[in-house]
């Protein structure tokens, strides 16, 4: 087995070893960012190969809390994480009731913004705390 990074492109990883990454980083996310209690069930995950349009990652279904990851549209370790975490911030939000009275562009949106900055805030100590599992043989 070879040594996995932030940078190990996804596309060299099998898809058991992906979803395998993929779910130490929602156990990561639920355990140290919480779940949103307004909701009567946890949320459920998927690992789908991709969605018609290759410039989409993941994706959060607020009606169903389903959190689907395209991760053949993701180039590396990294960018996987910062989805996850990216979705995973979004089912903390208020989405129903807040997201979509937004108007403006969509990288304007302030719970865009909280995501891409929950993405930042997370992704060091998030890795550090399973690349050795990661990489465990």
């Amino acid at each position: 087995m070879k040594r996995i990074y932030l940078n190990t492109r996804i596309d060299s990883l099998s898809r058991k070893e992906v979803v395998r990454i993929g779910r130490m980083v929602f156990n990561w996310c639920r355990k140290n960012m919480g779940v949103n209690n307004r909701k009567h069930y946890e949320p459920t995950y998927y690992f789908s190969r991709w969605n018609d349009n290759p410039k989409v990652c993941g994706e959060y279904d607020d009606e169903t809390n389903e959190l689907f990851i395209y991760y053949k549209n993701l180039k590396d370790i990294r960018e996987m994480i910062q989805t996850i975490v990216h979705e995973w911030q979004h089912q903390l939000q208020p989405l129903r009731t807040q997201y979509y009275k937004y108007k403006g562009p969509y990288s304007r949106n302030p719970f865009e913004i909280e995501a891409r900055k929950a993405e930042l805030e997370n992704l060091k100590p998030l890795w550090e705390t399973i690349k050795r599992k990661v990489n465990r043989k």
